[in-house]
């Protein structure tokens, strides 16, 4: 009989909301896409965030619980062969979001429109599991289909001056290859000092493509487009992912781990791009 390893996980906070929804279809297509199995958890804490439904406790777990059945109902007939499990625990939902992070490869999570605005309501709990989790944390808006593998729009990752890049390359590089999707490299340049300096001078020009190497050599399937800027990173990064099926952003890590800093590029990024944004901690 195969094992499989938590550490393989894919795991999905959901609470029947529609955001939460679309997050967990999206998160079944990449476990099956990783060969991973499904890991929903439902806080049973949470609150719903449809501001027009306010029922009493009892009433409203059976709302989300029935919707939350729906789903597992859905998911099941979209991808037969996917493994699938449901944990409800009576935590508060960033403690069972962060617990559930450190079994697993990737953290989806769903985030709300604000209603015309182009941009995400990224609510307290969000903001802090991205703040602390030590894996990939991914955002889905409500809505959002999974993507179909050749058809989407480009990966699209920014990288910065300084730290390790690797995780976010990774992390991009995968996604790229089983999506089938280009993969936009976003490096913009500024003044030093600037105060978004999070995308910085460097790397440039030939310095881009050597750091790009090691990675072009593991992945030589995937196609590349790599830009090359000025101006305020964030606003830059936010053009760059208007036609994305993916972005990813890094978040530093901070040791030790202060309240809830991810960094103003990708705090701008995870609140005004409509696409799918994953968050990738690191050093």
């Amino acid at each position: 009989m195969e094992v499989i390893t938590v550490a393989r996980l894919v795991a999905v906070g959901v609470n029947g909301s529609e955001e939460s929804l679309a997050a967990a279809a999206w998160a079944a297509h990449e476990a099956v896409m990783r060969g991973a199995p499904l890991h929903i958890v439902h806080a049973l804490e949470w609150r719903t965030s449809n501001l027009q439904f306010s029922p009493g406790v009892s009433a409203q777990r059976e709302w989300e619980e029935g919707r939350i059945e729906r789903a597992l109902q859905e998911l099941a007939a979209a991808h037969p062969g996917l493994r699938v499990d449901l944990a409800e625990v009576s935590e508060l939902p960033a403690k069972a979001l962060l617990e559930a992070a450190g079994e697993s490869q990737l953290l989806v999570l769903g985030s709300r429109g604000l209603g015309g605005f182009e941009g995400w309501l990224l609510g307290s709990v969000s903001l802090t599991v991205i703040a602390h989790a030590t894996v990939p944390v991914a955002l889905i808006r409500a809505g959002a289909e999974p993507p179909v593998r050749g058809r989407g729009g480009p990966v699209v990752v920014g990288i910065g001056r300084g730290g390790s890049y690797g995780p976010l390359l990774d992390f991009a590089f995968q996604a790229a290859a089983a999506g089938k999707s280009v993969l936009r490299v976003v490096h913009i340049r500024q003044r030093e000092g600037a105060a978004d300096a999070e995308i910085g001078e460097e790397p440039s020009g030939s310095v881009l493509v050597s750091l790009l190497a090691p990675w072009r050599q593991q992945w030589p399937g995937v196609a590349m487009d790599e830009w090359v800027t000025a101006g305020p990173a964030a606003q830059r990064l936010i053009e760059a992912a208007r036609d994305a099926g993916l972005l990813v952003v890094g978040r530093r890590v901070h040791r030790p781990a202060l309240g809830v800093r991810i960094g103003p590029v990708t705090h701008a990024a995870v609140h005004h791009v409509r696409c799918p944004v994953a968050v990738v901690p690191h050093s």
